[in-house]
């Protein structure tokens, strides 16, 4: 595999704060066979103009459209991923900073799963270091500060549960591409959808490095400054009825995955948590399932106060 030419992917929406640097730091990548498609939301701010100076600056490898009205950011990403024909795709957000060999990096895991597993669906993805609106650094590693213990080998479990697949540091191939699209009408959110597909059906590499500054500032559209602050457990344990992922729309774009997977360990941990989005079986069962088959986080002080939040869910 000779240096493939691989398609970074940007949503934009109201970006002009933090775009550039971004950009910046994707034109400065030490892998350079690339090309960035952009697809901007209708935005009512500068971003517009921003796109249109790069395009200038960089007619070869930038490339935009502007859609007419505003679609969301989940339906813009399946536009860039549907008209995507390089064989790999990364995607990335308008207001990160790329480590300047993530790309490099990502693809040299792309060459060693291509050599073991031949032309099966691939996914990269990384850790992320948290910045604050001013670059300063908040966590230097976003597994350990949400306490996702994600294992490298097939962990279906945890990608379903907690997940922690981060579209930002995502890079695939057009394999999967055929996989995950078109997206469900009710899908919430792309990464969690391309994570889970690629799980069920796939192979996922992690790279336990953080290849992403993950910025994390109040107009975040995905994690805002807010959900980061700093909660105690008994404060957390209070609010017994936001169980995790129970205000997601997971309940109902996951079920029709059921009669596509063929391993019937796959199944059986897919139905599992199934069962707990519909919370309508025996909650201590409910419970010691999630622990059986790791669909949630694998921490001691977080799964005690989930069985208590479980129990007295009204």
């Amino acid at each position: 595999m000779q240096n493939p030419t691989v398609a970074v992917l940007i949503a934009t929406y109201n970006g002009e704060r933090f775009l550039e640097e971004q950009l910046d730091s994707i034109l400065s990548q030490t892998y350079t066979n690339f090309k960035i498609y952009l697809s901007d939301d209708a935005s009512n701010d500068s971003t517009a103009e921003i796109l249109k100076h790069y395009k200038a600056k960089y007619p070869q490898q930038l490339f935009y459209t502007v859609n007419q009205k505003n679609i969301g950011f989940v339906k813009n990403f399946e536009k860039l991923i549907s008209q995507c024909t390089e064989e790999y795709i990364a995607l990335a957000d308008q207001d990160d900073i790329w480590h300047v060999q993530k790309l490099e990096k990502e693809m040299t895991a792309i060459v060693e799963l291509k050599k073991e597993h031949g032309d099966s669906p691939f996914l990269i993805n990384s850790d992320l270091e948290m910045i604050d609106e001013s670059r300063n650094t908040l966590h230097r590693s976003y597994f350990k500060f949400r306490k996702y213990k994600l294992r490298d080998t097939k962990d279906v479990g945890h990608i379903l549960g907690p997940c922690a697949i981060m579209g930002n540091t995502l890079l695939f191939n057009q394999k999967l591409k055929n996989i995950i699209l078109p997206f469900p009408d009710t899908l919430d959110v792309h990464d969690y959808w391309i994570g889970v597909n690629c799980e069920l059906f796939g192979v996922r590499k992690t790279l336990f490095e953080p290849l992403v500054l993950y910025r994390i500032h109040t107009a975040n559209s995905s994690n805002s400054t807010e959900k980061f602050e700093k909660k105690s457990f008994f404060s957390l344990l209070k609010r017994v009825d936001k169980l995790p992922n129970m205000q997601t729309n997971r309940k109902l774009f996951l079920p029709p995955l059921v009669a596509k997977v063929s391993n019937k360990e796959d199944l059986e941990v897919l139905n599992a948590y199934i069962d707990y989005l519909k919370f309508s079986k025996n909650r201590i069962k409910i419970y010691f399932s999630l622990l059986k088959y790791s669909l949630i986080k694998r921490d001691l002080l977080f799964r005690i106060g989930l069985f208590f939040k479980i129990i007295w869910k009204r």
